[in-house]
């Protein structure tokens, strides 16, 4: 709609990389956020956060501006200062944070396949990632199962729990 076409129109002006129109379901929304554009001040920065609130991202890389040679934005003189770059970025991770919070808890009973990764002592369960969790980057799942995995194994697992943004489950049998 209009109405959506605007709001990825705007949102795309103040710093998002990708987006994908909210609500679509057929697939993850990942998006690259740079925060302190060139030219972006607090009005434009508000509006990030608010349209961030109500599209509900749920997988967002958050990253401060820093120029990089070669870029058309390197080439601005429109500077945010470096420092505020960075509390905006700390800013819209709290935006987010509550973002994927919410998103993380209505996939409670969900089933999802998982590559199992190995096991954690720590926790003692196993841990892996489903297809939508980037390693080194997003949360991962940790389950227990009522037999031995292999590391590389996929395995369905039943999201039971949420803990410090990490998902909690169990191996379906």
């Amino acid at each position: 709609t209009l109405d959506k076409l605007e709001a990825m129109t705007c949102v795309c002006s103040v710093g998002l990389d990708m987006i994908a129109i909210p609500g679509d379901t057929s697939a993850e929304t990942i998006s690259g956020i740079i925060a302190g554009l060139p030219g972006e001040g607090e009005a434009e920065f508000e509006e990030l956060c608010e349209f961030l609130r109500e599209a509900r991202i749920e997988r967002a890389g958050i990253f401060p501006y820093s120029p990089e040679e070669g870029t058309a934005a390197a080439k601005m003189i429109e500077r945010v200062d470096t420092a505020e770059a960075e509390r905006r970025a700390e800013l819209i991770v709290d935006v987010q944070s509550r973002v994927m919070d919410a998103f993380n808890d209505s996939r409670m009973g969900e089933v999802v396949e998982v590559l199992c990764e190995g096991f954690d002592g720590q926790s003692m369960s196993y841990v892996g990632r489903s297809y939508a969790e980037s390693p080194d980057i997003d949360g991962r799942i940790y389950f227990t199962a009522e037999e031995d995995v292999d590391p590389g194994q996929f395995v369905f697992v039943r999201i039971t729990d949420v803990m410090d943004g990490e998902l909690m489950g169990v191996m379906e049998e």
